[in-house]
């Protein structure tokens, strides 16, 4: 599914993906369907929801700043989102959760998208770069973990893989935007532990080279979605010189 560039559009088809699911299966499982994500995995699973409260809030907001249009009248499906929402029983059946998402409430999302991708800047990643990313994420997560670099370099490259895995993850949810976040904080985070890197071992050099090679495509995807300037690119390219 394409991810569209405006949150109207997002909220729409994640509510959309959620009616589809089996009432009779728990909650956990459905929004775990919807988020493609495993149900056991609870931390994820919060992460995620809060995510998309969040998401809620962004489109409110987004309507709320229209001009020529009936607020109200795009703020009315509102009501049955926030009390679905409101329900965070993972456990609990799904079919009340389910019951909140009629037609009206989609259609009335679809009518908000609709006016807000006329003024939207961004554009999609195409779902083929999407999946040959996130295969390149787990590639790398893999190596690091099998390596024998210091534990606390480990732990710090390992954190900063999970938070851009995460980032693709919730990129149905959060948009491009989310995934711009995580380049900078990453790109921060490297900085911050710099001359522990500049002090490691020469043969653990080609994971750290890997991992910023990651980032420097990351920037140029964000860019080229955002039909922008690449983000920081001097300190990308301070963070691929530390080596």
């Amino acid at each position: 599914m394409d991810v569209k560039n405006n949150p109207a559009g997002r909220l729409h088809d994640i509510l959309l993906s959620a009616r589809q699911q089996q009432s009779k299966e728990p909650a956990r499982k459905a929004w775990a369907t919807v988020f493609q994500i495993e149900p056991n995995d609870t931390s994820s699973l919060l992460k995620l929801l809060a995510d998309l409260i969040n998401l809620v809030h962004e489109t409110k907001t987004a309507i709320q700043r229209l001009e020529d249009v009936d607020h109200a009248l795009h703020l009315k499906p509102f009501k049955r989102i926030e009390s679905l929402l409101s329900q965070l029983s993972l456990d609990s059946a799904w079919d009340h959760w389910k019951a909140q998402i009629d037609d009206s409430t989609l259609y009335g999302l679809q009518f908000s998208a609709d006016r807000l991708s006329r003024i939207s800047g961004f554009t999609q990643i195409p779902n083929d770069e999407l999946k040959d990313i996130r295969n390149a994420i787990d590639e790398i997560f893999n190596k690091v973990f099998d390596s024998s670099i210091p534990a606390e370099l480990r732990a710090l490259l390992l954190r900063n893989i999970e938070a851009i895995r995460l980032a693709f993850v919730s990129y149905r949810i959060r948009g491009i935007e989310g995934i711009q976040g995580e380049i900078e904080r990453s790109v921060g985070s490297i900085l911050l532990h710099q001359d522990a890197i500049k002090r490691s071992n020469p043969d653990d050099h080609g994971l750290w080279k890997t991992f910023f090679g990651l980032i420097d495509r990351l920037n140029k995807v964000v860019t080229l979605a955002r039909n922008t300037k690449e983000i920081a690119p001097p300190i990308v390219q301070a963070i691929t010189q530390l080596l």
